[in-house]
């Protein structure tokens, strides 16, 4: 009995510990610093998969120039070139991604004088044109460049400056920064006929980069396309092999995150949505990712009424069981005593 009493005791004392509502959360979030998530998600006993794009890493371009700066320095004139060469193809394809405006003329006036020296006066002559056209205030230091080399670059200077200007306008997405000729871009800015090059990143696109030859005024559109989320069937994919029992879904599009609860068989079972402040600040969304994470509601058997009632019972029968034996023992015994005639 007391061992039956003491069972009763443990068993209505003992929590259960439940699993989180899902074993996996996947997000999405372009640009933005998943940490507070990352958090929540571990302190829930989750997995965490960051299917987030994440921007492509920009070619060394600048350390590539000052390479070829000291080749040239160094009379290494034919590597120069080469590397300047592959420096221009780059610029072209990414819009002077990483470069300062000084560096992205210097690109052309190593290249130029280069040029010059291995012998293709014409084309050297048209790469500090460019040069100078990307910087018409540019004066060469004799204490860096031989006489020669200035003279050819004020040749050059003195061709750009005889030319018009236009205004170059970029139209770009909304949320976005751009680049002209490497340097920020606030509007419409007026700018020597000629080449240029402009960039757009964005926090939740590809960047962008193009060379366009400034002839009058003009609008030259950016706009890279919008990174797109994993299809649901793509996240379903993901959580099985993972063995997921259910994964919570969070994807975030500009200032507004969503989190979804979504069952293998891909019927969403929750959802939460959250305006999130300025800044990309995901707290609020970590919250509710936190609620949909929460161990689904239960009641044990001990938090029952019924439960306490026929615990109760069980207590009460422990209890009485011995007592009623006793008043039973007791009365047998007394009625011995008084049955049956005295005999003299």
């Amino acid at each position: 009995m007391r061992t039956l009493g003491a069972l009763l005791v443990l068993g209505m004392a003992v929590p259960a510990v439940a699993a989180p509502a899902a074993d996996l959360v996947e997000v999405w979030a372009p640009g933005a610093r998943i940490a507070p998530i990352e958090h929540v998600v571990h302190a829930k006993g989750a997995a965490l998969i960051d299917r987030s794009p994440h921007p492509t890493v920009t070619a060394q371009t600048a350390e590539r120039v000052r390479t070829a700066i000291a080749a040239y320095n160094a009379l290494q004139l034919q590597q120069a070139k080469d590397t300047l060469d592959g420096v221009r193809a780059e610029l072209d394809a990414n819009g002077a991604a990483g470069l300062s405006p000084a560096l992205l003329s210097d690109v052309f006036v190593y290249r130029g004088l280069a040029r010059g020296k291995l012998g293709d006066d014409s084309g050297g002559f048209d790469d500090l044109v460019i040069a100078a056209t990307l910087d018409p205030t540019r004066e060469l230091d004799t204490l860096t460049f031989e006489p020669s080399a200035k003279k050819a670059f004020d040749r050059a200077k003195e061709l750009v400056l005889q030319r018009k200007t236009a205004k170059a306008t970029l139209d770009i997405p909304a949320g976005c920064s751009a680049t002209l000729d490497a340097a920020p871009y606030t509007g419409p800015v007026p700018k020597i006929l000629g080449h240029h090059w402009a960039r757009v990143t964005c926090p939740d696109r590809e960047a962008q980069g193009i060379h366009f030859e400034l002839i009058s005024d003009t609008s030259y559109s950016l706009q890279p396309p919008p990174y797109l989320p994993p299809s649901d069937s793509e996240i379903l994919v993901q959580a099985r092999v993972a063995s997921a029992r259910s994964v919570v879904v969070v994807e975030v599009h500009g200032n507004v995150g969503t989190a979804r609860l979504v069952g293998l068989d891909g019927r969403e079972r929750d959802r939460r949505t959250v305006t999130m402040a300025p800044g990309g600040d995901l707290g609020a969304l970590a919250d509710a990712v936190g609620d949909l994470l929460a161990p689904p509601p239960s009641r044990h058997w001990y938090e029952s009424k019924w439960a306490w009632v026929a615990g109760g019972a069980a207590a009460a029968a422990i209890i009485l069981v011995p007592v009623t034996a006793a008043i039973a023992g007791s009365t047998v015994s007394s009625g011995s005593v008084q049955a049956g005639p005295v005999i003299k």
